[in-house]
């Protein structure tokens, strides 16, 4: 079964945009848009989680919806080994894991004999 060249059918279609031809195309720059548009979703979010008139709940759907586009996720990725850490990221993830063992360690285990025979 041949694999190349001409294919009746095959490819772009006469016409059709290319990336030359669509990268000519202006598009609307963020800030016209932000003028153009008078209230963006996010501000009503924002509004909504602070005023005060509104019920507790409602607020905080409002919260937790705009949390994103303030507060990125502290690892979205994988973890980096030692070897591809700097010294100081090696120093800050020592740091954490040590503070992580203190809070979740419970203490010294103590065992109680409840029978013996």
């Amino acid at each position: 079964m041949p694999r190349g060249g001409y294919r009746p059918g095959a490819g772009r279609p006469r016409g059709a945009k290319s990336k030359r031809t669509v990268s000519g195309v202006e598009l609307l720059p963020a800030r016209a848009h932000r003028q153009a548009v008078a209230v963006m979703p996010l501000d009503v979010l924002v509004a909504a989680m602070r005023d005060e008139a509104l019920p507790v709940e409602l607020r905080l759907a409002a919260a937790k919806f705009a949390a994103p586009y303030f507060h990125a996720r502290i690892t979205t990725g994988p973890v980096k080994g030692s070897f591809e850490m700097s010294d100081l990221e090696l120093q800050t993830a020592i740091e954490r894991e040590k503070e992580h063992q203190l809070r979740s360690d419970p203490g010294p285990r103590t065992f109680r004999v409840v029978g013996q025979r």
